[in-house]
């Protein structure tokens, strides 16, 4: 294999949509941040230890009486313009973690949230949502040194 020398046609997918069954009596809005808990139940995120943010919620859902009677559509890995607590500019492309449902710091957390793609201002970000990748916390003191 060697580099290229020219244009290439690269194939490219767009986003998955998958379904996660949804936790007892909560409600996930259209455009939050969804993440599975220790049994596997769909949830709004928050920074809570041991779950996996899974994407972004396509439409609100309401769980039922009991874990799994309703479902959730949720799209990842995504693109998605998310409000943060305090970004800059040299984060872009650092690891982001979930601080609520619609919120994100570079602060190590309980929960990976995804990668800074674009910095917008301190306050908001393009983030690339995606449970694929989650670092140690090893990666991001390292990361926070260069």
């Amino acid at each position: 294999m060697t580099a290229l020398a020219t244009d290439r046609l690269t194939q490219l997918k767009s986003t998955c949509v998958k379904a996660y069954p949804v936790k007892a009596s909560v409600t996930i809005y259209a455009g939050a941040m969804v993440m599975l808990d220790t049994n596997g139940y769909a949830l709004p995120a928050a920074n809570t230890a041991s779950c996996i943010c899974v994407g972004i919620a396509r439409a609100k859902v309401v769980g039922g009486t009991s874990s799994g009677d309703t479902w959730v559509l949720v799209d990842a890995p995504i693109l998605a313009l998310l409000a943060a607590s305090s970004i800059t500019q040299a984060m872009v492309g650092r690891a982001m973690y979930v601080v609520d449902d619609q919120t994100v710091d570079d602060v190590a957390g309980n929960v990976f949230a995804g990668i800074l793609m674009e910095y917008v201002s301190t306050t908001s970000g393009w983030v690339l949502v995606s449970a694929h990748y989650n670092p140690p916390l090893t990666d991001v003191t390292s990361s926070a040194a260069e």
